[in-house]
């Protein structure tokens, strides 16, 4: 992305670059030096200014059943912190920013585990945990200790608290569901079994599914699979009997990308399953398991779509896709584009805050977010710290220039569905 042309258009308003270059004249023009954070440091050659050095730290999912997409998140975390200090540097501002990244395998120990090490390093802002189930399981430690944590996925309503700690970069599910319902009415179709995921996200998606669909006159019976499994196919074996019995016309998957990818590859050969419709979340979009041919050729066939939350019509999010694809060599994955923006806002809260402190940085934030548009939209946040707004992408898998990917076909925004292409 270029970041010097997009930089005002994106974040720099008068309330951020005055907050920041007045800090800046205050810190190093004889305001009694900076002050230098736990866990940074400063650095100067002759006659300059000091540059400090701001550590964020990033949880990912590099291991466990989020791996698919977490490998691909690393990328995007250091090609955003890199990008931030491009546009600190094009501004003349003494600032820079280091990741610091560890592996939390997917699980809630672990992603605890890693923000409490982070917290031990002096670092006050944290991107991540991935899944909801770890954001409730680091909450009441970031919340004691003053840690800032931006989740850029963690979608369960029920972690929407006001006051807290916890700030999560994308909508709450109480609003895809909302969306997931349309699209699967909009299909024509009246009852479904919703095979769900045994944890925070899963059981609230879930939830909210059934009463939103409900609303629209059909019938949701629900479903749970125990998560921590290797394989899963018992519980496709279940599923196949629950949708027998009750004549159910199609499966509501929520998944993350490998429990999802497992799932999916035995249905497909399944006597019941492989000829019944499939609906999915966001959870399983972008695992490459679902673009090998056998399984995606089958997901074709019964035209599986899903919803995953985007902004609608955003330049900025084709220029971030462009440079994403130039250096993996793949489309981003889900909720890419909204880990890229967490680490803008981190840093230029951080500016904001004119401290490295977590409460500080925790009460500028909002404000920062409030200014902020960028490749996954406009950022502002509500009042329990969690995207205000929201649009969906209806996704699907098909063949494109002889190989399959994944492809929007569709928007759901502002209660309405609209199809580019024929679902």
């Amino acid at each position: 992305m270029a970041l010097d042309t997009k930089a005002i258009g994106l974040l720099i308003l008068g309330l951020i670059i005055g907050a920041a270059i007045g800090y800046g004249a205050t810190a190093f023009t004889g305001g009694g030096g900076a002050t230098t954070p736990s866990g940074g440091t400063e650095t100067a050659g002759p006659q300059e200014q000091q540059t400090v050095t701001y550590k964020i730290g990033f949880t990912l999912p590099l291991s466990g059943q989020l791996s698919s997409i977490g490998k691909l998140w690393e990328k995007v975390a250091y090609m955003a912190v890199d990008d931030l200090n491009k546009m600190m540097a094009s501004y003349h501002l003494p600032y820079r920013f280091e990741a610091v990244v560890l592996d939390d395998g997917t699980t809630e120990e672990k992603a605890l585990q890693n923000v409490q090490t982070f917290a031990q390093q002096g670092i006050k802002v944290v991107i991540g945990p991935a899944a909801s189930s770890q954001v409730k399981a680091v909450k009441s430690f970031a919340d004691s200790n003053h840690i800032v944590i931006i989740s850029p996925s963690s979608t369960a309503p029920t972690l929407a608290i006001p006051n807290d700690y916890i700030f999560r970069n994308t909508g709450s599910d109480a609003l895809q569901a909302k969306a997931l319902a349309a699209l699967v009415n909009h299909e024509g179709i009246k009852k479904v079994v919703v095979f769900y995921r045994d944890d925070e996200y899963g059981t609230a998606f879930a939830d909210f599914f059934k009463k939103e669909f409900e609303a629209l006159g059909g019938q949701a019976i629900l479903l749970s699979y125990a998560s921590n499994l290797a394989d899963f196919a018992s519980e496709v074996a279940s599923l196949s009997s629950k949708v027998q019995s009750e004549g159910a016309e199609a499966v509501v998957l929520i998944s993350f990308d490998t429990d999802g990818a497992n799932i999916l590859s035995h249905a497909k050969d399944d006597p019941v399953l492989s000829k019944v419709r499939w609906f999915s979340g966001e959870g399983i979009h972008g695992a490459s398991e679902l673009l090998q041919p056998s399984l995606a050729e089958w997901l074709d066939s019964i035209n599986f779509l899903g919803t995953r939350p985007v902004f609608i019509s955003n330049p900025l999010y084709e220029e971030f896709k462009k440079k994403f694809e130039n250096l993996t060599g793949t489309d981003p994955p889900v909720f890419s584009e909204k880990l890229y923006d967490a680490v803008f806002l981190a840093g230029w809260a951080i500016v904001r805050a004119g401290t490295y402190d977590g409460e500080a940085i925790k009460n500028a934030l909002p404000e920062v977010a409030k200014h902020y548009y960028g490749a996954s939209g406009w950022c502002i946040l509500d009042k329990n710290g969690d995207r205000a707004f929201q649009d969906y992408s209806i996704w699907t898998i098909k063949q494109v220039g002889g190989e399959y990917k994944y492809v929007d076909i569709g928007t759901y925004s502002g209660g309405t569905l609209t199809f580019t292409e024929s679902p």
